[in-house]
């Protein structure tokens, strides 16, 4: 997922996917967390952790080459932070699904 956001920024001028600094984020662990019937909380984290790594990478190498200039969800700062911002919820998210499931 962080490749085909990669592709489609570079392949794009001025458009922002806001959705994909939350998907990379999240999206690995949360998929573990559904198909596992004994979820370790020590793998969310280390799936959140990459997955957050390669949302805030990817954010950056788009920003540095002037592909992250598009229009932002947030009523302040640009699109560089809302990808911050959506990467972080996107982690936190993928945790409190792994809550959600399994409370202990």
């Amino acid at each position: 997922m962080a490749l085909l956001w990669l592709a489609l920024g570079f392949g794009t001028d001025g458009t922002t996917y806001h959705l994909a600094p939350f998907l990379v984020a999240s999206v690995p662990a949360i998929i573990y967390v559904l198909e596992s019937s004994a979820v370790k909380m020590r793998k969310v984290w280390q799936l959140t952790s990459g997955g957050l790594a390669a949302s805030l990478t990817v954010a950056t190498l788009l920003s540095a080459t002037g592909n992250l200039a598009g229009r932002s969800l947030l009523p302040f700062g640009g699109a560089v932070l809302e990808a911050v911002v959506l990467a972080v919820i996107g982690a936190v998210a993928a945790a409190g699904v792994r809550v959600a499931k399994q409370p202990s």
